[in-house]
């Protein structure tokens, strides 16, 4: 009997140890914890993942808390075991399920407050004002190391209500097993003088563990839908120790070269203790333990350590290698809490440094408003630069509304497959960074090309205009022993005009047509360090032009019978190598070795304007010598309707054609020489 008493008082003392909390903050962690969601930020409907389930709707003018929801795992709070909570509108979630509960008002105060419930963890200030203003719950991870998200997505701050222009979303985070409780600031947009909340734990109506500055707690996440810019709060369970470091980042460039470089990073205390010394820690693939003692330094509580290992890492051959960073021996004495200490980053090594060319993939549509300021951005940056310096690649998709004319399955294969995006506007930076065109920015640029690429690529393409046929030869040498890479081809249309539909642009650039041999791209040979391999491409567009009328499937360029090309003399061809990881080693614009109509034709330069037109349609081009031009206009049944000779002079010249006559429709222009070279582009007339 006296055991049995002895076990209940030992169960109850730990019972007790777990009632209690402590913070540690995880400032501008550029991750979530414990990397479990990688999910982007999105709106439901507007590119919430699939596996989020909503939890709590909008709407709520006054808070409103929902109907008891069940956890994945049983939780322990505060040293209790709960299966059930409920969330109010005001982003304070509660592990009380009764049926009437205090509600707090969406002005944020002091934590804590008798109108909130115990056993309650608080984002207050939140508000769910908005129809879109959502809380959604997913679960990620396996038993026994599940957590659980609650997040409040697209949400509103106080009073404020959430539009296009002003929106956060904010989590709350449950562990399993551990117990563990994070607060996760992961995106706000505008919001720029209201973004504050009251955000940490109630016990009860006397107790709180809260983050400081709280109720004035400024969200510091940007805009950025990934977890790149995510702050956290994280609690834990027990008393904290005195001495405790984790190492929070590895920055280390994740592409280097081969030879000395530098191990850097941050360490974070998250001891009571100031630190004054400590040993700094790496080991590469678990080899042996390179360590340095580091003294003369003060980290106090909380604060950051940012560091650079006085031994250099040497790195005698190419390929993928894994780092990993601790700190030991602080202040002379063991980490207090270990499970925390590590963290570590695979790395590329390249034998041989190779300038990088980015790749932009944007996702577009010319039915998609947001579109358009992406961009605009994205062309104001990049129309400055030399054009050899970074590819560019425009995926036309069938959504919003009726979608792009000029989608086809590879563009909507390549965003869904490659990529699981389901929102647009998104733009990809070497399959890398993930977000709007419109956040784009000289940083990003000038990053995207500050680092070694995997491979050296040369390569060559010719247009035959009378054929119809491209073809392509790309040659490559891998930095690195490679295996699993790809080769992804893809012929651009520089400029297209027919797509127009309702976003109000009327010129769309960079518009791909085909991917060689599909979206799927050529598996690479596995290749040695240095070796040269080449692959060539042939493909002839078959039939006829056609505009389709919407993106719908059924409406979608058939590859097989016909194509979308407005101008064969305005194609181009480009290149990248991706790797198993999804990031873009190397990308090419090829160069080109055509020889088409268009080089055949004496003038050149040839612009249509406008498109689509009403009663006159105006053509300037250039010519070397005084020539005679035919210009003639046939319908989609192939039968003349219009044909004009004029003589042109050398230089710049304008020609104008009455279409008055002309009814609603598609139709063909063929420009042609006194030698009967021709040149053929779509025009569409519009009543």
């Amino acid at each position: 009997m006296k055991r049995i008493f002895t076990l209940l008082v030992l169960f109850a003392a730990i019972q007790f140890s777990q009632a209690q909390y402590y913070m540690v903050p995880f400032l501008n962690a550029g991750t979530n914890p414990g990397g479990l969601n990688n999910d982007p930020e999105y709106p439901v409907g507007g590119g919430l993942v699939a596996g989020w389930a909503t939890i709590h709707s909008g709407s709520k003018a006054t808070p409103a808390w929902s109907v008891a929801r069940t956890l994945p795992f049983t939780f322990n709070f505060n040293g209790q075991p709960f299966t059930k909570f409920r969330i109010c509108s005001n982003g304070i979630v509660s592990f009380d399920t009764t049926a009437v509960l205090p509600l707090a008002t969406y002005t944020r105060g002091p934590l804590p407050d008798a109108n909130i419930p115990n056993n309650s963890i608080c984002i207050w200030g939140l508000a769910g004002i908005g129809s879109n203003d959502n809380v959604v719950g997913k679960s990620f991870g396996v038993a026994p190391n599940r957590q659980y998200w609650i997040q409040f997505s697209s949400y509103g701050y106080g009073s404020v209500v959430s539009d296009g222009s002003n929106f956060c979303y904010w989590s709350i985070v449950l562990e399993e097993t551990s117990g563990r409780i994070y607060i996760v600031d992961n995106r706000t947009g505008g919001y720029a003088a209201t973004k504050q909340v009251s955000a940490g734990i109630q016990i009860d109506a006397t107790t709180a563990i809260v983050v400081p500055k709280s109720p004035d707690l400024a969200s510091v996440a940007g805009t950025d839908p990934t977890p790149a810019d995510n702050t956290y709060y994280e609690f834990r369970t027990g008393t904290q120790p005195k001495f405790d470091m984790t190492a929070t980042e590895i920055t280390i460039n994740p592409y280097i070269i081969v030879g000395k470089n530098a191990v850097t990073g941050t360490l974070l205390n998250n001891g009571s203790d100031a630190v004054t010394s400590f040993d700094l820690n790496y080991t590469v693939d678990g080899g042996a333990t390179v360590t340095a003692a580091i003294t003369g330094v003060n980290i106090a509580k909380s604060a950051k350590y940012s560091f650079s290992h006085p031994t250099e890492w040497t790195v005698d051959k190419p390929g993928v290698k894994k780092i990993e960073v601790w700190a030991s021996n602080i202040n002379g004495n063991p980490d207090g809490f270990p499970s925390d200490d590590y963290r570590n980053k695979t790395i590329v090594v390249y034998s041989r440094s190779i300038q990088k060319t980015p790749l932009y993939e944007i996702f577009t549509s010319s039915t998609c408003g947001p579109c358009v300021p992406g961009n605009i951005n994205y062309h104001k940056i990049v129309d400055t630069k030399d054009q050899e310096e970074f590819v560019s690649i425009k995926y036309q998709q069938n959504f919003p509304g009726t979608g792009d004319p000029y989608c086809t399955t590879e563009s909507i294969n390549r965003r869904v497959n490659q990529y699981a995006i389901n929102s647009i506007p998104r733009m990809e930076i070497d399959g890398g960074w993930d977000g709007n065109a419109q956040s784009f920015s000289e940083a990003l640029y000038t990053s995207s090309r500050a680092r070694a690429a995997g491979f050296e690529m040369s390569g060559t393409y010719k247009v035959d205009e009378l054929a119809k046929t491209v073809t392509a030869t790309i040659k490559y040498s891998p930095a690195f022993d490679a295996t699993g890479y790809k080769l992804h081809v893809a012929i651009n249309e520089n400029e297209t005009k027919m797509n127009v539909k309702s976003n109000g642009e009327t010129d769309f650039r960079n518009v791909m047509k085909k991917m060689l041999p599909n979206e799927t791209g050529t598996t690479l040979k596995a290749i040695n360090d240095g070796a040269l391999d080449s692959i060539s491409f042939t493909y002839k567009f078959n039939g006829d032009y056609r505009l389709p009328l919407d993106a719908a499937a059924a409406n979608m360029i058939n590859h097989g019978i016909e194509h979308s090309v407005e101008e064969f003399g305005d194609l181009t061809v480009v290149a990248w190598i991706q790797g198993p990881d999804k990031v873009v080693q190397q990308a090419l614009n090829l160069k080109s070795g055509s020889v088409g109509v268009k080089d055949l034709l004496s003038v050149k330069n040839i612009v249509t304007f406008p498109n689509p037109t009403t009663d006159q349609l105006n053509i300037t081009l250039s010519a070397e010598k005084q020539d005679d031009i035919l210009f003639t206009l046939v319908n989609a049944d192939g039968k003349i309707v219009k044909s004009v000779k004029r003589q042109v002079s050398s230089g710049v010249n304008t020609v104008e054609i009455n279409t008055t006559d002309l009814g609603t429709g598609l139709y063909y222009l063929s420009i042609s020489d006194a030698k009967q070279n021709s040149n053929t582009r779509p025009i569409m007339i519009s009543k």
